[in-house]
């Protein structure tokens, strides 16, 4: 069942410091800001030959699936001489249907699952079993494919051993703006940057060519719920090398080769390449529970919730995130006295593919009724660098300050290494 609405944050002054803590992180903080900018200024006008696409140029393919599947089938029986001691059998059935593209999309998710257990070596033992079911729907429609008006609906229902019956409820809001998710596209740019440097292709890709890249890298869902999770890579990689290969900027007129397919494997499963949006979007709904799973539970009253969102792609390196959600109950006396928010602001700087540094800033407000709000600021700074295929260093700093709480501040290193 859904949570409710969530959000993230941006900066905040950790309060309960001294003055001179205060003055140290300020001097090292500027520090720091003056080394950044300096490191973009670089990078902004170093001159090099440029992409032929732009994160903005990016369109959602049209990507569909229609899946049933039997996820799990198993049946284990354990005898000791002549006689059964222990019998067990699961079942599980998936079934995936989506739809997806800029003006509608619709995605339908069944989930289902039954097992029995039984242990003979206890006497007048029987089979004891469980099951659990979950529909989850989500369909969201521009009003005309041109406009930026849209609808949301999301429905679902979750029915367990135990319940007196499905607990279902229901998500219903509009909204205005465009905000597209251009990841795939990102992650084709620096799989042509690869090529590029290694000499397999003679120039940069064509914005057509690179648009359909990022579209087949997109849709490896649907790659996976068609060939299956063991066979689909095959098929997946085909087509993206195919869509270079007929470009004729291959070095020699041929295909990408080894090298090329490796490059593809470790820019889509090993590199750690943020998300890349575009674009903003402002909706509202409300949450409403039809039913609880019992006649005894009363259904909470329901909860209004508002989103903002805003993506600005600098350059292929520099990125800007802003999300801002607020959510409150729709019922008497606790209508703008009760609410939740969260604000959250994201700076993502790729220096090298190399070398990424990403901050993260949150921002939490919580407000209970007849209280007090209470606030939780959260800052994290991270580098992350990645060398071949052998060594990927994360190093990560949070700060933290909650009313009412010390601030805290905490470093994390974390190293992974290929021995062979």
């Amino acid at each position: 069942m859904k949570n409710g609405y969530q959000a993230r944050s941006f900066w905040g002054q950790p309060a309960g410091l001294t003055n001179s803590t205060t003055r140290r992180l300020t001097m090292d903080a500027q520090y720091l800001l003056k080394a950044l900018v300096c490191c973009m200024l670089v990078a902004l006008t170093t001159s090099a030959k440029a992409q032929n696409v732009s994160v903005t140029d990016y369109k959602v393919p049209v990507s569909r699936v229609d899946n049933l599947r039997i996820d799990v089938l198993s049946f284990n029986l354990t005898t000791e001489g002549k006689e059964v001691i222990h019998e067990q059998g699961e079942i599980g059935l998936v079934y995936k249907k989506f739809y997806s593209s800029l003006p509608f999309a619709y995605f339908i998710d069944a989930l289902s699952s039954a097992s029995y257990f039984r242990q003979f070596s206890f006497e007048g033992s029987e089979r004891t079993g469980t099951y659990d079911m979950n529909l989850d729907i989500q369909i969201q429609k521009y009003f005309r494919e041109t406009h930026k008006f849209f609808y949301f609906v999301s429905p679902d229902a979750l029915m367990r051993k135990g319940f007196d019956r499905p607990q279902s409820d229901v998500i219903l809001g509009l909204g205005y703006g465009r905000f597209i998710n251009a990841t795939a596209l990102r992650k084709a740019v620096r799989i042509e940057d690869f090529l590029f440097e290694e000499g397999v292709i003679s120039d940069f890709l064509p914005r057509d060519t690179m648009i359909a890249l990022g579209q087949i890298i997109e849709k490896e869902d649907e790659y996976r719920n068609i060939y299956g999770d063991r066979t689909y890579l095959h098929y997946w990689y085909e087509d993206m090398s195919s869509e270079i290969d007929k470009t004729g900027l291959v070095t020699g007129g041929g295909n990408i080769g080894p090298v090329g397919l490796f490059r593809m494997r470790e820019v889509l499963t090993q590199e750690q390449i943020s998300d890349r949006f575009f674009g903003w979007d402002v909706n509202a709904g409300v949450q409403y529970e039809v039913q609880t799973r019992s006649k005894d539970i009363e259904r909470p009253p329901p909860a209004l919730a508002i989103n903002v969102r805003y993506s600005r792609p600098i350059s292929w390196q520099i990125q800007v995130n802003t999300d801002f959600k607020l959510d409150t109950p729709f019922k008497r006396d606790y209508f703008r006295r009760e609410y939740n928010i969260r604000q959250n602001v994201d700076f993502i700087y790729e220096i090298t593919n190399r070398i990424a540094f990403v901050s993260s800033n949150t921002l939490h407000i919580n407000k209970k009724r007849d209280q007090d709000a209470r606030f939780r600021h959260i800052s994290n700074i991270s580098f992350t660098f990645f060398i071949e295929n052998r060594i990927s260093l994360t190093a990560i700093e949070q700060i933290s300050k909650e009313e009412g709480s010390p601030f805290r501040q905490s470093l994390l290193l974390a190293l992974s290494y290929r021995l062979f």
